[in-house]
């Protein structure tokens, strides 16, 4: 893939990542080894890697939670060795575990963490309010947060990670294990959060979502960066000769002929891959689906899917021994 300057151009960058390596004690070998990259500031950085790569750790370098022994992290201009308090300051975590006391409204869950963050009365209501509206908690505050559902969780554990208005926000695996409603409603939310100008950093295993968020990733295996670059160059990989269209509804079996005999490859009743070396060749799909009478409801060329990619590059850096 192609690496991503690391300038940043003219602008500095959000995040400054050189050279880090992180061991905890009496481990076999390190959780991270040598991890160097860069993130833009305003955007989404998606960070992937299979369980046990070394992502968890790295946020908690990253967020200020743990201090870097070897190697620099550099946050907004602050240096994570060295500056520590400035870097917990500009950071918010939504970790991958729940960071909220089950017994407690959502409201007190709010004012509790406010404190937390030290918030005077003036910021905090108006911090509480934004972050509130943002994550869809309104009707939900005065309610025990053990009798949330996982979808309102998740949703808490986004605004806690709000309010202290963060300029990078760390968000591990934010929708896991939840309904594709409340997934849907944190997805636009983080990209609502993007778009005030707050860089994100964002971990997950649904490659939807990466694709539809990120402008950039870099996948870890064995903590180690085994790939990183910008997304497009990972939708464009491995699979320029083909033609991916999903169809506005289901062909009948005489239709479904048509098209096997033409090359078509189905992967579910509604869409398939055709090969089409050249867009002339996408051209002529397109009309033979318009003398069968079917509509295309998406048509994308020359791009594979994300996670093929990374199953592919993870799968070439396997390692059989013990998990960072």
């Amino acid at each position: 893939m192609t690496e991503p300057a690391e300038t940043g151009g003219k602008t500095a960058p959000a995040i400054e990542v050189s050279h880090l390596t992180w061991r905890y004690p009496r481990a076999s070998r390190p959780a991270l080894s040598d991890i160097s990259f860069t993130v833009r500031k305003g955007s989404c950085f998606g960070l992937l890697g299979p369980n046990g790569a070394g992502k968890s750790t790295l946020f908690s370098l990253l967020s200020g939670i743990r201090r870097p022994r070897q190697g620099e992290i550099t946050v907004m201009g602050h240096s994570a060795r060295t500056s520590l308090a400035q870097v917990r300051a500009l950071s918010g975590l939504a970790p991958q575990d729940f960071a909220f006391y089950p017994a407690l409204t959502g409201f007190e869950n709010l004012d509790f963490f406010a404190g937390a963050y030290a918030l005077d009365k003036a910021s905090w209501k108006d911090r509480m309010a934004e972050a509130v509206e943002i994550c869809q908690l309104g009707d939900h505050m005065n309610k025990r947060a053990e009798a949330y559902s996982g979808g309102l969780k998740r949703r808490l554990n986004l605004a806690i990670a709000l309010l202290n208005k963060p300029a990078v926000l760390y968000l591990d695996e934010p929708t896991v294990g939840i309904d594709a409603r409340s997934r849907r409603t944190i997805t636009d939310a983080v990209a609502a959060i993007r778009r005030t100008g707050t860089t994100i950093v964002y971990t997950s295993h649904y490659m939807e979502e990466v694709e539809a968020l990120c402008d950039e990733i870099c996948i870890v295996n064995n903590g180690r960066i085994v790939s990183r670059g910008p997304i497009a160059d990972y939708q464009q990989a491995g699979d320029p000769g083909h033609v991916h269209i999903r169809l506005a509804r289901a062909p009948d079996a005489g239709e479904r002929e048509k098209l096997f005999a033409m090359g078509a490859q189905w992967s579910d009743d509604r869409r398939f891959d055709a090969p089409a070396g050249s867009t002339l060749k996408m051209g002529e799909w397109l009309e033979t689906l318009g003398a069968l009478g079917l509509e295309a409801a998406q048509v994308r060329y020359g791009e594979s899917r994300l996670e093929k990619v990374y199953i592919d590059l993870i799968s070439d850096n396997a390692d059989d021994g013990e998990a960072a």
